[in-house]
């Protein structure tokens, strides 16, 4: 026999819809475009954030003529939105789902092309659904702590508070350029000769201020700056397409070093590097895509960084 609830149920400050109206308007920027996209009414969702913020007692947005944009509370609430509705999701597939198991694999922009592909190779033939996921590295932590997502790739040791986190590869900075590019063929580059030429720096975060110093010498003056992106990539496609020289992770660049399609440019760099980490929380080591991924490590390094450096 069923016992008797004991506990009344009451309206929860924040309902699923809530986060669904929300999300949209914090994602399109606008109340009308939210309410074009989830087919309600514009009233409708007025007055649904409306009363979502007098419950929570704060503004999430300010409202303006070209738009709404989110207050220091809606980004907030924005945050956690998305990692509940990612959680949401996640339980409805793996209810309906009989034999395969779910896995949401993080990783930063920077690494997705790099790192997705070969831990999906290394996947085939488990019984494991990926669902690969992009988000900054700030984001993968707390999704691998409210278990939104079950491992990650991160260019940082994550701190600690049940994430746990291995090597993949350690991956020197190395210069590269073009085979014809005239530094291409010499044993040996001056710093001080690279004060003409244009050179784009991969910045992956505070670190690379260090690399960034040390290749911008005082002599190149204001009119040869040296630039910086967010993606390897980006770094290697401005080297292979023109005049510049990259610097960017072995890594990233190790493909078209083995094609012949750039040459590492000898200049010293120091022992400066990008570090990748496998990261998991504290219980998932026996969930069976990451513990596959970390059976398989040796061979997922080797995939990322044939190279060997």
């Amino acid at each position: 026999m069923v016992p008797p609830m004991t506990r009344t149920l009451s309206t929860p400050p924040i309902e699923t819809a809530d986060l669904v109206v929300f999300a949209a308007a914090a994602r399109l920027g606008s109340f009308s475009a939210a309410a074009v996209e989830l087919r309600l009414s514009g009233p409708s969702v007025s007055t649904r954030l409306g009363a979502l913020e007098r419950r929570l007692g704060a503004r999430l947005f300010e409202r303006g003529a070209r738009g709404s944009v989110l207050t220091p509370a809606g980004e907030r609430l924005a945050d956690y939105a998305r990692r509940c509705l990612g959680l949401l999701d996640e339980a409805a597939v793996q209810v309906g789902i009989e034999r395969a198991q779910r896995m949401v694999l993080a990783a930063p922009a920077s690494l997705a092309a790099t790192v997705f592909p070969p831990a999906l190779r290394l996947l085939e033939g488990c019984s494991v659904a990926v669902h690969c996921r992009v988000a900054h590295s700030d984001e993968i932590v707390g999704a691998l702590r409210d278990g939104t997502a079950h491992a990650g790739f991160l260019l940082a040791n994550p701190p600690g508070d049940g994430v746990r986190s291995v090597r993949v590869l350690w991956s020197r900075m190395v210069m590269v350029g073009r085979p014809d590019h005239p530094l291409a063929a010499r044993r040996r580059v001056r710093l001080a000769e690279l004060a003409e030429e244009p050179v784009v720096v991969y910045r992956w975060g505070p670190e690379a201020d260090a690399v960034l110093a040390h290749v911008e010498d005082p002599r190149r003056g204001g009119g040869h700056p040296v630039h910086t992106v967010g993606l390897p990539a980006a770094a290697v496609d401005l080297a292979l397409g023109g005049d510049y020289l990259a610097v960017v992770p072995r890594f990233a660049a190790a493909r078209y070093l083995d094609e012949r399609r750039l040459r590492a440019i000898p200049v010293p760099l120091g022992d400066r590097g990008v570090e990748i980490r496998f990261a998991h929380p504290a219980g998932a080591g026996r969930r069976d895509g990451v513990r596959v991924l970390l059976e398989r490590l040796p061979a997922m390094r080797a995939a990322v960084d044939g190279s060997g450096a």
